[in-house]
């Protein structure tokens, strides 16, 4: 028992003196990170590379932003401190897919700076309060991100961009190119004032043009596109605006602020504070007056709020102008936001990249009325449109009906949904027959997600025929009906017809196809030995990235590995395991 017992404190000793080491260097690392203000950058600098590697995980956010701009230059990156603040923020469990330092960097900074400019509870911002909850990582965050989250709800913290944080807002208008609306912004309420003037200047005066929506709003909706691209004018907009601009004009001079202006003593409390803190006090009145009254008395007109929140210190908003937003993403398109954009596009020429999300399926009329104001657009020389994601429409045949309309894209991506309900338009009927068969497309990527029983193949096979520029196709969900001939190009990703996915490469005008992406259709093994033996026998023109995964390769293990090694010299082949006898994987591969 005495034996045992020495046994096990002898064993316990060297457990600690080989934790020593560790423990030793963790109290250092944290020092550094405590200290690390006295120390400066170059004691860190001066530390052993391999030293320098294992540090950076324990460095606060704003300390590695300090430090990488040094490293990067001795060709050592910081994308492991990144990363494991990412894991800190996310948790363990969940996936991370960001392969370099920046992309790394930009994720920590935009959900930090989200965060903690909104004052929203974080279990990683309230234990690194002390660092985060700081004007200094602020104007570090705001260097870095080039995204913006705008919660018109959290007015307070908009309210504070126009008042001392001004020069917070100077620094995202020199970064931030792309702007997220992700809640309710209202034209009738003097609270969102600070975020219409926030936007304003993001949009017009900044260098923003990426714009993403994610309300269902036509107003707030023509608002933000107002006077940024199209020469389109909504008149119940016009009226707000106008309304808005004579309700302000007899204090216009009250809020403006001019270096020279010298107030005079008078029974107004406005004359009485500087006028820099006159936009607040106004701001206030006009609330006053809305609950008085009960009439919102808000303005919206850019120009108008531009004179309201400009300080009289610090940094100029400048002149005064529009912006033009190059790509929109309206991720909840109702059908009134629909039609709205209806009218904006036919002149909206700055317009590069379009993407349109409904919750619900799309009515087909206005799908068609849709593409019209898309055919407008594309007639013009001046359109710049050449990448469109819309879903989810009612039926696949429209995809024709939008390639028709807009023949200059090069990137498209439709989702289709079958609707159950309402009535079926012939689509020749309606003026959208393929003008010009044999007219080619320059699209080069083309994604087509189904859900629905079965599909015609036949419009995809005209499609892809007047594509020789193709280099990127991901097609999903589609099922053909019974007795549907192999004959016809990609009339396919269902099983048994995967070898006629080799026809893209027969013939004198080969497509100049790179990537294929066919996982999850539930390819058994004698079907792509077929299609693999085709394809060796036609040699694609180009080296082809096919994507196998999530493919039941194990149904017949040396039929699967022979279609592989067939494969292989003209392919580069993404495969993974796959166990049949999950009957779920099954059962979903399946659907």
């Amino acid at each position: 028992m005495k034996k045992t017992t020495k046994k096990k404190k002898k064993e316990e000793k060297q457990n600690r003196t080989a934790m020593e080491p560790d423990r030793l260097e963790k109290q250092c690392f944290h020092a550094v990170r405590k200290h690390f203000a006295v120390l400066g950058t170059e004691a860190v600098l001066d530390l052993p590379t391999p030293l320098i590697k294992d540090l950076l995980p324990h460095l606060t956010v704003c300390q590695l932003d300090e430090v990488q701009p040094a490293l990067n230059r001795r060709g050592l990156s910081t994308y492991s401190g990144w990363f494991e603040i990412l894991q800190d923020l996310v948790g363990p469990s969940r996936a991370l897919d960001f392969r370099t330092e920046e992309e790394a960097k930009h994720e920590v900074m935009l959900r930090l700076f989200t965060s903690v400019f909104y004052r929203l509870r974080n279990s990683y911002v309230l234990k690194n309060s002390i660092h985060l909850n700081t004007n200094s990582f602020l104007t570090a965050a705001a260097k870095s991100v080039h995204h913006f989250i705008l919660i018109p709800c959290i007015h307070q913290a908009l309210q504070a961009l126009t008042w001392d944080q001004q020069p917070l807002l100077a620094l995202l208008e020199k970064h931030i190119r792309s702007v997220h609306v992700n809640h309710f912004l209202s034209l009738t309420e003097n609270k969102t004032q600070g975020a219409l003037y926030v936007l304003h200047r993001l949009l017009d005066h900044g260098v923003t043009t990426n714009l993403v929506v994610s309300i269902d709003c036509p107003l707030a909706l023509a608002w933000l596109l107002h006077g940024r691209g199209s020469q389109y004018v909504n008149l119940e907009l016009k009226k707000l605006m106008c309304w808005g601009s004579q309700t302000l004009s007899p204090s216009e001079d009250a809020v403006r602020c001019s270096p020279g202006d010298e107030s005079t003593p008078s029974d107004n409390l406005s004359d009485h504070v500087s006028p820099c803190k006159r936009a607040k006090l106004y701001s206030e009145s006009l609330e006053e007056e809305e609950d008085k009254s009960g009439v919102s008395s808000v303005a919206v007109d850019p120009h108008v709020l531009c004179h309201t929140f400009n300080p009289c210190a610090g940094p100029s908003a400048g002149t005064c102008t529009f912006g033009q937003i190059t790509h929109l993403e309206i991720r909840t398109c109702g059908p009134d936001s629909l039609n709205g954009l209806g009218f904006t596009l036919p002149t909206f020429f700055c317009l590069q990249s379009l993407t349109l999300h409904s919750k619900s399926i799309f009515r087909e009329s206005d799908v068609l009325d849709f593409a019209g104001a898309l055919k407008q657009l594309s007639d013009s020389s001046c359109s710049s449109l050449v990448h469109l994601n819309i879903g989810l429409l009612p039926h696949i045949g429209l995809m024709k009906t939008l390639l028709n309309a807009s023949p200059r894209l090069t990137s498209l991506y439709v989702e289709f949904q079958t609707v159950m309900w309402g009535p079926q338009f012939n689509l020749d009927h309606l003026g959208t027959a393929e003008p010009d068969i044999s007219a080619e497309l320059p699209l080069e990527k083309l994604t087509v997600k189904v859900t629905q029983l079965q599909t015609d193949p036949h419009f995809l096979t005209s499609v892809l025929r007047r594509c020789p520029y193709l280099t990127s196709l991901h097609i999903a969900g589609m099922r053909l009906p019974t007795g549907s001939s192999q004959s016809h190009l990609l009339s396919t990703l269902s099983a048994r017809n995967v070898c006629v996915l080799a026809e893209l490469f027969s013939g004198s005008s080969q497509s100049s196809l790179k990537q294929l992406d066919i996982k999850s259709n539930f390819i058994r093994p004698a079907d792509l030995l077929e299609f693999a033996e085709r394809l060796r026998d036609l040699q694609p023109p180009h080296r082809l990235t096919l994507d196998l995964r999530k493919n039941p390769g194990d149904r017949d293990p040396d039929i699967w590995n022979t279609a592989l090694q067939t494969l292989q010299p003209f392919s580069l082949v993404l495969v993974e395991g796959w166990k049949s006898n999950d009957t779920m994987v099954d059962h979903i591969s399946n659907m």
